[in-house]
């Protein structure tokens, strides 16, 4: 049995977890958290919460593979924890924004088994996409149990160059936040006009979910066809993307400046 020690378990390490028991044969699972954990593992024979490292160690030896879910800033305060798990054989997962692979082999060891990743927030309904990088030192058995790892939690993607881990951050890892913020200025704007707010909120809300669900649903992705398929000539639709597509200040614009500010933050955090 496959031996997981999961660090943290807020909103990604909640999801992954929850998508790890799903199949209680495979897994032993090992989960610290300082907080008070609501969900109910007591049913999952293979699930065991722990409140510290110390507690951690003093049941366990053998640990296949470390998942690290916490915030970024917090790694400097369980180096010494890591340290003391890491060892020729053991993997471990990094989803902390702007920590690199070189961070890792400088600050733990130079022989580290490390793979970095980047869930989004739809993950915690088994619907993210999560980019992967793997370092040299990873197995091609090792890569297809991270692959099942990741996959429980949605879709996923490896990438070739560690650097696209920082770029997809600010693509996918954020995206959702603009994707909830557009649904919020729009809300915004229907109240504005005289909408009610419950009515703004339905309309909004329910026209994104809609629109995503039938670009879900067409085989092809091709975004253009369906924004044009809406835009009829002369007509309301157009006239409001003059002002969306307009090159000098329009919402691209907008947004490449979004993920650029995005981008220069994770080099920041990586740095």
């Amino acid at each position: 049995m496959c031996q997981i020690l999961l660090i943290g378990h807020g909103k990604m390490g909640s999801a992954l977890a929850k998508g790890w028991i799903k199949d209680d044969s495979k897994y032993k699972i090992s989960i610290i958290e300082k907080e008070k954990i609501l969900f109910d593992y007591k049913k999952f024979t293979n699930v065991k919460l722990y409140k510290n490292f110390n507690e951690f160690f003093s049941e366990n030896k053998r640990i296949d593979f470390v998942v690290l879910a916490i915030k970024p800033q917090q790694l400097n305060d369980i180096k010494n924890y890591i340290l003391k798990i890491e060892n020729k054989k053991t993997v471990f997962i990094s989803i902390l924004a702007g920590k690199s692979i070189n961070w890792f082999k400088e600050n733990i060891s130079n022989e580290i088994k490390i793979v970095r990743a980047m869930p989004n927030l739809p993950a915690s309904i088994s619907r993210g996409v999560t980019a992967i990088y793997c370092s040299n030192s990873i197995s091609p058995n090792e890569k297809l149990i991270i692959e099942e790892l990741l996959l429980s939690i949605g879709t996923i993607s490896f990438v070739s160059k560690e650097e696209q881990i920082d770029l997809i951050t600010a693509i996918s890892g954020s995206g959702p936040a603009y994707f909830f913020y557009l649904t919020e200025v729009l809300t915004e704007i229907a109240i504005d006009l005289g909408i009610s707010k419950n009515d703004a909120i339905n309309f909004a809300k329910n026209t994104f979910i809609g629109s995503a669900s039938l670009l879900d649903s067409e085989k092809s992705n091709d975004v253009i066809s369906l924004r044009k398929n809406v835009t009829s000539p002369g007509g309301t639709t157009e006239a409001a993307l003059k002002i969306l597509i307009n090159e000098d200040e329009g919402l691209k614009v907008i947004l490449k400046k979004a993920v650029l500010n995005a981008i220069s933050r994770a080099y920041e955090l990586k740095n």
